[in-house]
């Protein structure tokens, strides 16, 4: 979830005219859901959600989720097995990412039968969900009318620092497209932090640079230094590595408060 270069530097305005709206929403991006259609099941626990994927080892294929029955967004699949063919599945487990849970394996879903026949079972840390199938019919109507969506959640966790006051200074990117520059910076107390608005950003092998009206936030990496500077003013920085924290980055900081990231956990 992170990614460590030898010299990041992040320029930050602590005045309150540096401060951005929030960002627009980011725009559903459609998924192709042609090869897996006229494969697709559909599940439910009967409380309005839903998991639509085709029943097979395949990894690759796409597995969506929705909160609704008319809006679904792929899961990112981190890992999982499986015992059988696609024509004889006996079992099947995916762990899909789910930056809310302290590790991998609480959030993921599974596939089994017994004597009553096949459900999945869907785990988000210590909640557990069971779907059900819906009848052919049912499935044919739901995905006639529904829209397909890539992951709804684009961004990453690309730097994290605090001074010795608890004050953090958070900067996130896109995932897609590839090699993508489209930072965003936050800055202040936990659960109260604010979106900078900058007015210039810098990128290459070297390093960093977010710029604003004034002052800057300095992260050297290679020598395990982190500064703010503002007003030739130098603040000791503590580096917080992104993957370390992830829990903290999606709850607490308050940076993503009542963002729903498109997987089974943002309501289970």
């Amino acid at each position: 979830m992170s990614r460590t270069l030898p010299c990041i530097l992040l320029a930050w305005a602590g005045c309150a005219s540096a401060v951005a709206a929030p960002p627009p929403k980011d725009a559903p991006q459609p998924a192709d859901i042609s090869e897996i259609k006229d494969k697709m099941t559909v599940w439910t626990d009967g409380k309005k959600h839903f998991m639509a994927l085709a029943l097979t080892t395949d990894t690759d294929k796409p597995v969506f989720w929705s909160n609704d029955g008319k809006s679904f967004y792929a899961m990112r699949i981190i890992g999982g097995g499986s015992e059988g063919d696609d024509a004889h599945l006996a079992k099947m487990d995916r762990v899909f990412w789910e930056p809310r849970v302290d590790a991998p394996y609480k959030a993921s879903y599974d596939y089994k039968k017994d004597d009553k026949g096949a459900h999945f079972e869907v785990t988000c840390d210590d909640r557990h969900a069971k779907l059900t199938a819906l009848a052919p019919a049912e499935v044919g109507a739901l995905v006639a009318a529904a829209k397909f969506y890539k992951p709804r959640w684009n961004h990453y966790a690309y730097s994290l620092a605090r001074d010795n006051t608890g004050r953090y200074y958070y900067v996130d990117n896109v995932r897609e497209p590839d090699h993508a520059k489209n930072f965003r910076l936050w800055a202040g107390m936990k659960g109260a932090m604010k979106l900078q608005k900058m007015t210039n950003v810098v990128s290459d092998s070297e390093g960093d640079i977010f710029s604003t009206k004034t002052g800057s936030l300095r992260l050297i990496l290679d020598k395990h230094e982190t500064t703010w500077m503002q007003n030739e003013k130098k603040v000791k920085l503590v580096f917080l590595e992104p993957s370390d924290n992830h829990i903290m980055i999606y709850t607490d900081l308050g940076v993503y408060t009542g963002e729903p990231l498109g997987t089974p956990c943002d309501d289970l």
